[in-house]
């Protein structure tokens, strides 16, 4: 079966069906296939031949050369034609300030839509529902440039039959605009529905403000997905037991109902949700790698550390193997009780202000721009 074949099987089929073991030999014949294109890019080039990175040598997925997350902020990556170009996706540059600038050509942009896609089904079924979004539309503004949140907002808006934004921006700031909540409540509270925000922005500017106005919303059926801004929560002291508990209060649902998920964009198209036992898992066509935040080896089950996720969807950047810097804690393989094969793992935390040693320095020596 040719590469372009086993990806789209990988990436449409049914996920979280395939044995580790089979799976990481899947996974690294199709990387191993796909890194000698990321040479074309000349800082890439330049960072594998100061590692002395021999593809043929590779023989795990552990070996794999990863790219620190901070690159993409600070080099341009893409290995495909400008011209090839249809999409720039922006990071929220919280950290630096800095955001990460993601290159999509057509083929790219159109796998991890149905990575996505076909990610969200194995959880949400494949039914459109109206969805309500805590954001403004001006979040998801059309153009060749969008953020992460106008990403995520596309992304999930495909299991959509009507899209409702519930915010309004008004000199910067979100506000909640109850009338339309209200509207949305009166026309759907009796019927399955999807919400969907970043976690952060639902609890500032969402959850807080129906808790400090007393206000409860009545949606029994919903299913609210978040992700995104857990640094920040933690630090106020608000923890994920917290948050779902608080939403399902205010929204009159079961806490079940709330279901994180971890996902970035630089990887968009793989992300990684919470089953009903509290695990994240690792679709078909990805990977993630829990390393040793000194040694960057990989941990044992049991351990945590920096979490590195792997993509085969990208042809037009090297999402092959990103280090991230955010921890988790590795599991466990093939033997969730939700049923679900392959690794899970749990997100912790994000690292303050990171600096991670290896790959990346090697970019430093060469600033090579194209």
């Amino acid at each position: 079966m040719e590469t372009s074949e086993l990806i789209d099987e990988l990436v449409l089929e049914e996920q979280f069906n395939i044995d580790q073991e089979k799976k990481e030999k899947l996974l690294l014949n199709i990387i191993l296939s796909q890194l000698e294109h990321n040479r074309s890019n000349l800082n890439i080039k330049a960072m594998y031949d100061k590692l002395g990175i021999d593809i043929s040598s590779i023989k795990t997925l552990e070996q794999v050369p990863y790219i620190p997350v901070n690159m993409f902020k600070y080099f341009d990556l893409r290995i495909c034609t400008q011209e090839q170009v249809v999409r720039v996706l922006n990071s929220s540059a919280t950290t630096t300030g800095i955001p990460s600038k993601i290159y999509l050509d057509k083929r790219t942009s159109i796998r991890q839509t149905q990575g996505l896609i076909s990610t969200l089904t194995s959880f949400l079924g494949g039914k459109r529902r109206p969805m309500l979004i805590i954001d403004c539309a001006e979040s998801n503004k059309r153009g060749d440039n969008i953020t992460a949140r106008g990403a995520a907002i596309r992304g999930i808006s495909t299991f959509a039959s009507k899209i409702f934004y519930v915010m309004n921006s008004e000199n910067g700031e979100l506000k909640l605009n109850l009338d339309r909540l209200r509207e949305f409540e009166r026309s759907y509270k009796d019927e399955e529905i999807l919400v969907y925000g970043f976690t952060y922005i639902l609890w500032s500017r969402f959850l807080n403000v129906l808790k400090q106005e007393g206000i409860k919303v009545d949606m029994p059926k919903l299913k609210l997905l978040h992700s995104g801004g857990w640094k920040k929560l933690i630090s106020e002291k608000v923890e994920k037991k917290i948050f779902s508990e608080t939403a399902s209060n205010l929204l009159n649902t079961s806490a079940t109902n709330i279901i994180d998920f971890y996902g970035m964009v630089e990887q968009v198209g793989v992300i990684f949700i919470d089953c009903p036992s509290g695990y994240k898992h690792v679709p078909n066509f990805a990977e993630i790698i829990i390393r040793d935040i000194q040694t960057l080896e990989e941990v044992k089950i049991g351990g945590t550390g920096l979490i590195e996720v792997m993509s085969i969807l990208g042809s037009s950047y090297p999402s092959q193997a990103i280090l991230t810097e955010d921890i988790g804690e590795f599991v466990g393989i093939d033997d969730c009780p939700c049923g679900r094969r392959g690794k899970y793992f749990r997100f912790k935390s994000r690292v303050d202000k990171a600096e991670i040693r290896g790959c990346g320095d090697t970019f430093a020596e060469r600033q090579v721009r194209r």
